[in-house]
C-alpha cells in the first residue's frame, strides 16, 4: 500500500457533541485525495452498520469531505454490510475500504454466503428478539418456542426457514422434533442480525382518549425517555398491535384527530405485539432501538448508542 500518508490533526469545534465524543479527527492525502479520518476508541463495541451509515453521513455533512471510519475491530458480516453501503473504513492492520481509490480486504476475513438483503418477517424478527432478551430459545423444539411466543407450530416452521436463510440460526433434528441453535449470542447476534431487521412500526397516530385503562406500553420517545436522560415530547406515545389498535378504535376507545394540537396521545400500530416483549410498562429496548434508529434527530442517535450499550446482553 506505500508509504503511510502524513496525517494532520482536524478540528472538531463545529461537530455536534455526540461526534465529538465518539471521533478523534485527523485528515491526511490518500492517492490525491483529501480524506479526513475519524478515529474511534479500541475500548469501544463496534456498532451496527447502519449506525456507521448514519454517523458518516452526519459527518460528512459537518465537514464536507470525504469522511473514513477508523475502528477498532469489525466483524466480517459487519464488514460485508458496510462495503454493501459504500462506507469507507480501515480497521488497522487488517481491513480497508475506500470506495474508487483502494480496497484491501485480507483473505483470512472471507466472507460467507452474501447477505440477501431481505427483511426478516415481523414473526422472525419476534422470534429473535425474545430470544435476546426475554428467554434463550436456543436448541429448543420449533412446538415449544411457538408455544411460548404465541404463534402456530407452521408459522415457526416458516421462521426456521428465514432464520437459517438469513444464518442468524441452524436448526437440527432430535428425534422427531426440529430445534433452532443460535451460534451467535446477545451483542454479537444483535449485531449480526440488523441488516435484517426492520423498524416495527406500520403506522402512527394522533388520537384523543385515555390511555390509563389500556394495557398499550410507552412507546418513542416517551419510552426512551425513562431509559436515558432525553427528555419526553409533551403527548406521550403508546404502541398496541396492529389488531389490537384497530379493535380500540371499534369500541370508540380512542378517536383519530388531524395532529398533535388536537390529541392527547400519539400511539404507533406495531406489526407485532408489542406486549409480547414488553418490559413493564414499555415497550422492549431493542425493538425501541429499530423504532427510532432512522431519526435524523442527533439528540436520539446519541441516546439510542447508550441505550444499546446498557443492554444485559
Amino acid at each position: 500500500m506505500g508509504e503511510a500518508p502524513a496525517l494532520a490533526e482536524e478540528k472538531a469545534a463545529g461537530l455536534p457533541l455526540f461526534l465529538r465524543e465518539r471521533f478523534q479527527l485527523c485528515s491526511g492525502l490518500f492517492w490525491g485525495r483529501r480524506v479526513v479520518l475519524a478515529v474511534e476508541g479500541d475500548a469501544r463495541e463496534p456498532g451496527a452498520p447502519g449506525e456507521y451509515e448514519r454517523l458518516a453521513a452526519a459527518l460528512r455533512s459537518h465537514l464536507g469531505e470525504t469522511v473514513m471510519l477508523v475502528l477498532g475491530r469489525l466483524p466480517s458480516y459487519a464488514r460485508n454490510r458496510m462495503v454493501r453501503l459504500g462506507i469507507p473504513f480501515v480497521v488497522p492492520g487488517s481491513q480497508f475500504f475506500l470506495p474508487t481509490v483502494m480496497v484491501d480486504l485480507r483473505e483470512r476475513f472471507s466472507p460467507g454466503k452474501p447477505a440477501k438483503g431481505k427483511r426478516l418477517t415481523p414473526t422472525a424478527q419476534c422470534v429473535v428478539l425474545y430470544h435476546l432478551q426475554r428467554a434463550s430459545l436456543d436448541n429448543l423444539p420449533l412446538k415449544q418456542i411457538a408455544e411460548r411466543i404465541g404463534y402456530s407450530p407452521i408459522m415457526l416452521t416458516k421462521v426456521k426457514d428465514e432464520l437459517e436463510a438469513a444464518e442468524l440460526a441452524l436448526p437440527s433434528r432430535q428425534g422427531r422434533s426440529v430445534t433452532l441453535h443460535f451460534p451467535r449470542r446477545g451483542r454479537d447476534l444483535w449485531e449480526q442480525a440488523q441488516p435484517y431487521l426492520a423498524s416495527p412500526v406500520k403506522k402512527t397516530h394522533w388520537l384523543r382518549g385515555d390511555i390509563r385503562p389500556q394495557p398499550a406500553p410507552a412507546a418513542g420517545l416517551t419510552a426512551l425517555s425513562q431509559l436515558t436522560a432525553i427528555s419526553d415530547d409533551p403527548l406521550p406515545t403508546f404502541a398496541l398491535s396492529a389488531e389490537a389498535f384497530q379493535a380500540s378504535l371499534e369500541k370508540g376507545i380512542f378517536h383519530g384527530c388531524n395532529g398533535p394540537e388536537e390529541a392527547t396521545l400519539r400511539m404507533e400500530s406495531w406489526s407485532y405485539d408489542p406486549l409480547l416483549l414488553a418490559s413493564g410498562r414499555r415497550v422492549d429496548a431493542l425493538s425501541l432501538h429499530l423504532s427510532l434508529r432512522e431519526s435524523l434527530d442527533e439528540r436520539i442517535q446519541q441516546q439510542l448508542a447508550e441505550l444499546i450499550q446498557h443492554v444485559a446482553w
